[in-house]
């Protein structure tokens, strides 16, 4: 290991939240690669984050009292809805009114009202996704309140049933995190 390897190593911290009202419950079906689906179906999940980087001027990553009510927020964002993938080409979806149809094209139609569906920016609804969506969307809040320069990674679990869940590690991009890296 060189110094710089070192110095890296050395400044690294990272945060774990697992608080049990991180969790919601929605329903979904999961998109199989040959095209086909599962039956439409409910999780009660449960969620935790990590959060890696330096520390701040004060000596700490994240002030916990501000990062779990966001975690939280996106999660409650989740909760009682029944979710659906944007990105999926299996899938038709359009507005009739006050509903979303979804269509899929084994000839299956859902029909749900606009304020109990939550279209999602994914290809499909796996727990590795969903992980995935909830990381990014904590980056992009983490943002907008300037608390983002000093990380270097954001992780997040989300568990659909005991013992089986999905993890998303984000590598966070270098070009947004300023000039106060390092600092």
């Amino acid at each position: 290991m060189n110094n710089r390897d070192k110095v890296i190593k050395e400044s690294m911290y990272r945060i774990r939240v697992e608080k049990q009202y991180f969790n919601f419950s929605c329903a979904h079906f999961l998109l199989f690669n040959d095209g086909t689906r599962e039956p439409l179906h409910g999780h009660n999940y449960w969620a935790w984050v990590e959060v890696e980087g330096e520390l701040n001027q004060a000596g700490y990553l994240l002030d916990y009292i501000t990062f779990k009510p966001i975690f939280r927020k996106l999660c409650d964002g989740l909760d009682h809805k029944t979710i659906y993938p944007k990105r999926a080409e299996e899938l038709t979806i359009r507005e009739e009114g006050d509903n979303v149809v979804v269509t899929h094209r084994d000839g299956s139609v859902f029909s749900s009202p606009k304020s109990d569906t939550l279209l999602l920016d994914v290809r499909n609804t796996s727990t590795e996704l969903l992980a995935t969506y909830l990381a990014k969307r904590l980056y992009g809040e983490l943002i907008q309140r300037g608390e983002h320069q000093h990380l270097n990674a954001i992780t997040v679990g989300v568990e659909e049933a005991p013992g089986q869940q999905g993890i998303f590690r984000y590598e966070l991009p270098d070009t947004d995190k300023g000039a106060n890296r390092g600092s």
